[in-house]
């Protein structure tokens, strides 16, 4: 990296610790759930950079590029697949959580189950963003930093991005967070749009070359298609989605922090017409870089270098460190709310196990040894995500199949008021042996395709978790008022707003533009 683009990226670091050190200042002398929850304050713009950010990282800039390089336009329905999910949220589980004051996912599943529930969802969460989310996350960071500073070996980069990324959510908690996190994704999606925008003025016949033709350039493939077939986009638009969505943590923070319930659900849908751009920043590089004939290779073998090598084809000195810096933001911006989602979800399901102190400076210390905890044995788990071809693939793999237990459970409890705490734990204990079916399939060579397969197994557990709260239904009648779905939770604030700010309005806006998307390039193009 050549000095021009080094005073860029180093401008932008400058930037960002500034935004956290005066953002973290507010979070001092604050109670522990300020510190983890911010006061109540988010704005909807601020919450829907934030899930941006918290859900976009290197794993797409990396991951994503990589794998639209090796298979076509259909990797963009892992963005433009998630309308439903989000307006499952905003109707099923937000006014829920803010109704309920909830802090925490597991609290949640507490107020809905018993505290044995709470407990064991809070240590599987800690698992999952521990030795899948971090772990991909900064492994994929190592890869763009080694690339980016020409280093020796990708640990380098592995420390790196560890030490800055934990800084800001250990440091100045879920305030800081979220407004460095504003600052990230608008340079995160500037720099993705710059290469776009370059990569079609670039490639001869532009758009319509870069779409290609065949396979490549179609949402929807085959059933039989052996990578990314239709229905297992199934499976990720109703399961996968779903629990990212509705019961992650690190995702529905900023909406547990906002202002009222239409701060928190306008910012959702925010996130969501932000999300219609998204794939133009982390899918089309990849076909860009095939329309021009690039050949990335990385040390695994894969495509996981396209993007940096795209930006270094197309872009010139000045533009690549914005770019560069825009990867930057990418992994920091999710390596802050998954290390401060972990850190929270410690310090108030966790740790009162443990102990019965209550001070809320213990609380706040707590969390950050928490935090440190957790990024360093992410980093520790970093090798075995370098086993698979594709950062993106790893990912993906691996949630299908252990957002299953969580989705019944999550589901099925707001449904069914009869689906009983036993269930509950039960299919909670099923996400264990769910770690272990993606390397399974793999070891084993199995040919089914591994979205359907996760498919299948959610019929079976969706099947069995029914089955088991029959036999074992609870014991006493709980009360569960403001825990089961009613339609008269629809009847919120919007007849107090024009019809330009309801949230039904920018709902099924979103809806249509998102149809209209897939009708567009399915039928019309």
């Amino acid at each position: 990296m050549n000095l021009i683009d080094a005073s860029v990226v180093g401008l932008y670091l400058l930037v960002l610790f500034t935004i956290g050190l005066v953002s973290a200042r507010k979070s001092k002398d604050q109670s522990a759930e300020s510190f983890f929850l911010t006061n109540k304050t988010l704005p909807w713009f601020a919450i829907g950079f934030t899930i941006i950010a918290s859900g976009i990282s290197s794993e797409h800039f990396l991951g994503a590029v990589g794998y639209s390089y090796t298979f076509g336009l259909a990797v963009a329905n892992w963005e433009w697949l998630n309308a439903p999910s989000l307006i499952i949220l905003i109707v099923f589980f937000i006014p829920i959580y803010l109704r309920k004051n909830v802090v925490t996912m597991p609290q949640f599943l507490e107020m809905r189950f018993n505290h044995s529930v709470r407990l064991l969802f809070a240590i599987i969460t800690i698992l999952i963003y521990t030795f899948i989310n971090l772990a991909g996350v900064i492994y994929s960071g190592g890869i763009a930093l080694q690339g980016i500073l020409d280093l020796d070996t990708i640990y380098l980069g592995v420390i790196t991005v560890t030490l800055i990324g934990g800084f800001f959510a250990i440091y100045g908690g879920m305030e800081s967070v979220a407004w460095t996190n504003v600052f990230q994704a608008v340079l995160l999606l500037g720099g993705g749009l710059i290469v776009f925008i370059m990569g079609i003025n670039t490639v001869p016949g532009g758009l319509s070359e870069i779409l290609g033709d065949g396979n490549r350039a179609k949402l929807i493939l085959p059933s039989d298609d052996p990578e990314i077939p239709w229905t297992g986009l199934m499976v990720l638009t109703f399961s996968t989605n779903i629990w990212f969505f509705c019961t992650n943590q690190s995702i529905n923070q900023a909406a547990l922090g906002a202002k009222n319930e239409w701060n928190a659900k306008m910012g959702i849908l925010f996130a969501g017409f932000l999300m219609i751009i998204i794939p133009l920043a982390d899918v089309f590089p990849g076909l860009i870089a095939y329309a021009l004939g690039l050949n990335p290779k990385d040390s695994a073998g894969g495509a996981n270098s396209a993007y940096l090598d795209l930006v270094e084809h197309l872009l010139p000195v000045g533009l690549r460190g914005v770019v560069y810096a825009a990867l930057c933001g990418a992994i920091i911006s999710t390596i802050e709310a998954m290390s401060n989602a972990c850190s929270t979800i410690f310090t108030f399901d966790i740790y009162p196990v443990i102990s019965k102190l209550r001070d809320d400076k213990q609380l706040i210390k707590t969390g950050r040894i928490t935090g440190i905890l957790v990024l360093i044995v992410a980093a520790l788990w970093t090798p075995v995500v370098g086993t698979f071809q594709h950062i993106f693939q790893y990912f993906q793999q691996c949630w299908a199949f252990i957002a299953i237990p969580a989705v019944i459970v999550f589901f099925l409890g707001i449904l069914w008021k009869n689906f009983s705490d036993r269930a509950a734990v039960i299919t909670l204990l099923l996400s264990f042996p769910m770690f272990l079916m993606p390397y399974l399939l793999n070891f084993f060579s199995i040919g089914l395709n591994a979205y359907v397969a996760a498919g299948y197994t959610l019929i079976i557990v969706l099947v069995f978790s029914v089955l088991i709260s029959i036999l074992l239904p609870n014991k006493d009648k709980k009360e569960v008022s403001g825990l089961i779905w009613a339609s008269s939770l629809l009847k919120e604030n919007d007849r107090s707003h024009p019809w330009y700010k309801t949230i039904s309005f920018w709902a099924v806006l979103l809806l249509v533009i998102y149809i209209g998307i897939y009708v567009y390039i399915e039928f019309l193009r």
